[in-house]
């Protein structure tokens, strides 16, 4: 008899024992889900019709995203750039970045890119502007919710993708010195991000992102692959040696309108993206206050060797 009533005290205190809290990351993914930034972010800066590098709408874009991050608290910097060939002559190109500092200074920054810059037809919307959207969207929760990280965590908006990735090259040599924990880049259009390229990183970067978002079991079917994207802004990163990631955006309408006059902001899927901001915030929370040491940047000989094995150019 006793044994059955200490059974069925242990029952009851159970049953009245409180789920643990929700981890930071999933704090930091439902408030930007439940956001209507994504959707406003991306109509405005689509409504600026094609950002050609150089432009007045593309200034008017770079202008946008610095003035969203300095509304919530963020000092936000637009560097000037050589402007490449194939930009406009309207205004300088310019990338924007914007840092939420962390405690611990000898620790590799976390960066989170979009590029702000389109093609000379159509609104550019899922060709970047509905990424772009993401994270300042990203960078708005992050801001609101997360206490300092031990990493510092940046946002870093590029102009001239559509010119060779001219500005993400320009960001890597003024500031490829600095070290880098992790850069990750989101440019594959509204589609659900279901992982990540590694660009030829090892299990050890995959270790890292599954580390990050480990808390919550809604991102355990986030996989990575080993593959080197070379046509977006994570291949200047790839070259000098950052461990980066690609976003790989499921939208099976992206093919067809990339780079056409019929990439506008009707087609885009802001259910999905409000998920990418999520998942951005927390993939950021999580590398940015990680316990493990920096992923070892790669030398130059190690670079040579992994674009050999992939045939790709430098």
């Amino acid at each position: 008899m006793k044994r059955l009533a200490a059974s069925a005290a242990l029952l009851l205190f159970a049953g009245c024992a409180k789920a643990p809290p929700p981890s930071m990351q999933a704090r930091l993914a439902a408030r930007a889900e439940a956001s209507p930034g994504v959707e406003a972010y991306a109509r405005a800066l689509s409504a600026l019709g094609p950002r050609v590098t150089g432009s007045a709408a593309c200034a008017k874009g770079e202008d946008f995203a610095a003035a969203r991050l300095a509304g919530v608290g963020y000092a936000p910097a637009l560097e000037s750039y050589v402007r490449p060939e194939g930009a406009a002559l309207d205004a300088p190109a310019r990338n924007v970045l914007a840092d939420l500092p962390g405690t611990d200074a000898a620790r590799g920054l976390v960066l989170l890119a979009a590029h702000l810059d389109g093609v000379a037809v159509g609104q550019g919307a899922a060709d970047d502007a509905v990424n772009v959207a993401a994270l300042l969207e990203a960078a708005r929760t992050l801001k609101a919710l997360a206490p300092r990280p031990r990493r510092t965590i940046r946002f870093a908006f590029f102009t001239g993708e559509e010119q060779k990735m001219a500005g993400s090259s320009a960001y890597v040599a003024a500031h490829g010195s600095e070290p880098h924990a992790l850069a990750a880049v989101f440019d594959l259009g509204s589609g659900r991000t279901k992982g990540f390229y590694l660009n030829g990183g090892k299990a050890d970067l995959r270790a890292l992102f599954q580390r990050a978002l480990a808390p919550d079991e809604r991102w355990r079917a986030v996989f990575g692959v080993f593959q080197i994207w070379p046509g977006c802004d994570a291949f200047p990163f790839v070259k000098a040696g950052i461990p980066v990631l690609t976003a790989f955006q499921v939208d099976p309408g992206y093919a067809a309108i990339h780079h056409t006059a019929s990439d506008t902001v009707d087609r885009l899927d802001f259910a999905a993206a409000r998920e990418t901001a999520g998942l951005a915030a927390a993939l950021a929370w999580g590398v940015a206050d990680d316990e493990a040491p920096d992923l070892p940047r790669k030398t130059p000989v190690e670079v040579r060797e992994l674009l050999g094995r992939y045939g790709i150019s430098p």
